[in-house]
């Protein structure tokens, strides 16, 4: 089914002030807006400067046209100021790693354990290396190892097409592409979006090749590779994406010492009908308290 995307920006004083990233879709009777599907990052943007008692005002426009839209943010004060009815979505945190803050040499010494340090070294001890490519065979196998992890854990696989638009669409200062190979033999990849401006680098992508010896661990060398890229270029913040959390990989992205930054979601109840018939479905199941909507105003 194609997606009806659609990207609002937030204007004040004729300046940008917000970009607001969508989907729009039906749930029943009633036309709202979801955030990107299968994305870590489909938050609201917006600018620091942005004053939370706005946030409303924002809403309202959106009201004219459509009867819910889920909000994610970072910041709970914008949750905590809305006064139209809203439901909690989905709990879940970005994993980021602040480099600033654990620097490379840091989290060598301090935080990484002697296993996963033992891990690290012995892809360079093996006589593995990592280049960075953007087309050709490299590419091609990253795709089908990155297919076979997704299909061992269960997860969602993108499309080769989408795949290729990310490298033909960025620049090479946008996007990049490592790979982990020995004659010929590949161990794995990671593809990572670059924000040069925010420098942060965000670690979207990861192609596993399974099939190796049990004293491999392709993970722990690309995200040790990674980071010291991103460190020697300028990056200050390194993104590992949105987990659950209950989700074991939270642990694994903790070993390198990223932290839970959490994400505060919510389905926002746009319209008087929506947030009665909302309520009604609630109170038919028996809910109890702590599925009722928080209590405000609705426009």
């Amino acid at each position: 089914m194609k997606l009806k995307s659609r990207y609002f920006l937030i204007l004040k004083d004729g300046k940008v002030a917000g970009i607001c990233p969508f989907v729009e879709q039906s749930m029943n009777v009633f036309r709202g807006l979801n955030g990107i599907p299968r994305s870590d990052y489909n938050n609201i943007v917006l600018q620091e400067s942005f004053d939370p008692d706005d946030v409303n005002e924002v809403l309202s426009l959106f009201s004219k046209r459509y009867s819910y839209l889920f909000f994610d943010t970072y910041d709970p004060a914008l949750v905590e100021g809305i006064e139209y009815d809203n439901i909690q979505n989905e709990a879940g945190s970005n994993m980021l790693l602040d480099l600033n803050h654990n620097p490379p040499e840091a989290i060598w010494k301090d935080i990484l354990s002697k296993d996963d340090r033992y891990k690290v070294t012995r892809f360079e001890k093996g006589g593995f290396t990592v280049r960075e490519v953007s087309d050709g065979d490299a590419i091609e196998d990253f795709y089908r190892y990155y297919t076979e992890n997704l299909n061992h854990i269960n997860g969602y696989v993108l499309p080769r097409a989408y795949f290729q638009r990310i490298i033909d669409i960025f620049s090479p200062d946008e996007v990049r592409v490592a790979v982990l190979t020995n004659n010929g033999v590949f161990a794995g990849g990671n593809l990572a979006l670059l924000d040069p401006l925010t420098k942060t680098a965000y670690f979207i992508l990861l192609a596993l090749n399974r099939n190796l010896p049990n004293k491999y661990s392709p993970t722990h060398y690309l995200s040790w590779e990674g980071i010291n890229w991103a460190y020697e270029n300028g990056y200050e913040r390194i993104s590992f994406g949105r987990e659950r959390p209950d989700n074991p990989r939270v642990r694994g992205k903790q070993r390198f010492g990223a932290e839970p930054v959490p994400v505060h979601s919510r389905v926002v109840l746009l319209s008087k009908a929506a947030s009665r018939l909302y309520r009604l479905k609630k109170a038919v199941q028996g809910s109890g308290q702590a599925d009722e909507p928080s209590r405000g105003r609705v426009s």
